[in-house]
């Protein structure tokens, strides 16, 4: 991914951590002067594919985002 903040892709490797299926991922800038980060995922082809997982760990930080709005917007 070109020109995203590597905090973004950490948090989605966190969520992707959690899930069934999913044997690694990982979050890296590959050079700070380029500022080209790279997620790394591994599964277990057998229970899900990568591309599916990822799109699953989109949505799920979405709604975690969507429930933070709304939390800091009750203070």
């Amino acid at each position: 991914m070109l020109e995203e903040d590597v905090s973004v892709l950490d948090s989605l490797s966190e969520v992707l951590q959690r899930m069934d299926g999913v044997e690694y991922s990982g979050a890296i800038m590959d050079h700070p002067l380029t500022r080209k980060t790279i997620l790394r995922v591994k599964t277990n082809a057998n229970k899900l594919k990568a591309v599916d997982a990822v799109k699953k760990a989109v949505q799920e930080l979405k709604e975690i985002s969507i429930e933070l709005r709304r939390e800091l917007g009750e203070l």
